[in-house]
């Protein structure tokens, strides 16, 4: 835990990893993983403040819907964030996509024009649902 927690001394991806549970790395490799496949950019370690601390990072410049998407490797509580347009949820709501994301939309923070939505690494079917509102957000998504 502590290296994620020393603002001054930059961790290692590998050590922020390393310090989560077995289960909790498996899938938060899986969404790191998936992220990277999807948005085709590599995240950037970045210190985010005392309750975020040091987090990847992958901030898009296109203008788009989702112009980040963070994950905190907290080893105490893991999670990922996206900063979404809130004009995603005129084509988007809340309601109509997956549920086991329901809790993240209904306590999200609206600064301006952008949502920022955050969910505890906890299951697949929650990274499933979190890399189903990425692909949409990021227009790769079809499901016309």
């Amino acid at each position: 835990m502590q290296a994620w927690k020393h603002q001054f001394e930059k961790p290692t991806i590998k050590d922020l990893i390393g310090a989560l549970d077995p289960q909790t790395r498996a899938l938060y490799q899986e969404l790191r993983r998936a992220v990277l496949k999807e948005l085709k950019k590599k995240p950037k370690l970045e210190w985010m403040g005392l309750s975020w601390c040091w987090c990847e990072c992958t901030p898009l410049e296109d203008g788009g819907l989702l112009s980040a998407v963070y994950l905190v490797s907290d080893p105490a509580n893991p999670r990922v964030a996206l900063a979404l347009s809130t004009v995603f949820f005129e084509s988007h709501p809340p309601h109509t996509l997956p549920k086991v994301l329901h809790g993240g939309f209904e306590q999200a923070t609206c600064v301006g024009h952008r949502t920022w939505c955050e969910w505890a690494i906890v299951s697949e079917d929650l990274v499933a649902g979190v890399l189903e509102v990425i692909a949409l957000a990021h227009g790769s998504h079809r499901g016309d």
